[in-house]
């Protein structure tokens, strides 16, 4: 659909552009979620939701999508252009970081963490970061 070029100024343009982009991210991953039921092995997804209920979610939040790509043309909002390397760097960072914060020294907001274990334990978070870290931009 043709829209007659709508200006916002900057400020609320740059906002609206964010709004767009958290909003369609979030409809897709409630998307993905509901399609793709993988099971991993620190957490299962409880299908609590009938097949029916699904299949209409699925019709509503292609149809928000719809009206997320209607609102950026119609207010001419921003495309941003995001880089795959950012991407997996800034999650691999999310990962070090996590799996640090969880190292035996820093658990004592938890209480004190069983000394024979802390060799053993860090090692194993240790080994994990070292995985983590082969991951390559």
């Amino acid at each position: 659909m043709k829209y007659d070029n709508i200006e916002l100024n900057d400020n609320h343009k740059r906002s609206l552009s964010s709004t767009l982009m958290v909003v369609e991210q979030l409809l897709v991953d409630l998307m993905d979620v509901m399609v793709n039921s993988n099971q991993r092995c620190c957490y299962e997804l409880k299908k609590d939701i009938d097949i029916a209920t699904i299949e209409s979610n699925q019709k509503v939040i292609k149809e928000a999508l719809l009206i997320v790509c209607s609102l950026k043309e119609k207010y001419n909002t921003d495309k941003t252009v995001q880089s795959l390397q950012r991407i997996v760097d800034a999650k691999k960072t999310k990962i070090w970081e996590t799996l640090h914060n969880s190292k035996s020294r820093r658990m004592k907001g938890f209480g004190v963490f069983p000394q024979k274990l802390i060799k053993e334990y860090d090692s194993d978070i240790d080994q994990l970061m070292a995985i983590t870290d082969k991951i390559k931009l």
